[in-house]
């Protein structure tokens, strides 16, 4: 008996539809993999992630051809991918979502639903430019903490922030030594490209000690 023309164990895949497949789920997973390499941000950049989203819809695509409409098949398959451990870490949650992404178009394409896989790539891929690019989810750009030491009292020092800040809040103030005092604000400039004349502008009044840290760009490394 031939394995291979028994219609009892034989695939109903013709040869051109897993080609045709595979060559699908690998120009999604190209599409995928260009929308994240534009819209990454951050220090987590990997080359091998970009590589893995391509792979990882194709080989996704080639489980779910094999598993086909065969319950057994699938849970000979869930078993022996059991045995398999991952243990690389994702180290930015933005990453797991185009992984997700991979994966649910491998499954799409595999389960000869091309039309899903499709619409579901431009969709979500439409989305995650739209929110690069609106830099949704952003903190201010011009918000920061300001300490200053000082012995001239906190009047002085809310009339220079006044000056330079669109918004300010005392967050805390402690003694240091003697009568000087340190006073912690957050601010939020106006113009951050002006903060040595800001932190020039509290050391002509007499402080002794003035350290401002801005939120350059609100990312998680």
């Amino acid at each position: 008996m031939n394995p291979w023309t028994d219609p009892m164990v034989a695939t109903h895949t013709p040869m051109t539809m897993v080609v045709a497949s595979l060559l699908l789920s690998f120009v999604l997973g190209q599409l995928i993999a260009w929308l994240y390499s534009i819209t990454h941000r951050g220090m987590t950049w990997s080359r091998n992630m970009v590589h893995s989203i391509v792979m990882l819809s194709m080989i996704v695509t080639g489980v779910m051809l094999v598993v086909g409409d065969s319950i057994a098949r699938a849970f000979g398959l869930v078993g022996a991918l059991a045995i398999i451990r991952f243990r690389t870490v994702v180290r930015d949650a933005r990453d797991t979502t185009f992984i997700f992404l991979a994966l649910a178009v491998g499954i799409a394409v595999g389960a000869h639903q091309p039309v899903i896989a499709v619409v579901a790539t431009l969709i979500v891929g439409t989305v995650a430019v739209v929110l690069h690019y609106t830099q949704f989810g952003s903190r201010y750009v011009d918000a920061g903490v300001l300490r200053v030491r000082s012995t001239g009292g906190i009047s002085s020092l809310e009339q220079i922030i006044g000056e330079w800040c669109t918004f300010y809040k005392l967050l805390k103030e402690r003694p240091v030594q003697g009568e000087e005092i340190e006073y912690s604000f957050e601010v939020r400039l106006y113009n951050p490209q002006e903060r040595e004349a800001f932190e020039a502008a509290f050391k002509a009044i007499g402080a002794t000690q003035v350290a401002l840290h801005i939120e350059e760009k609100a990312e998680e490394w």
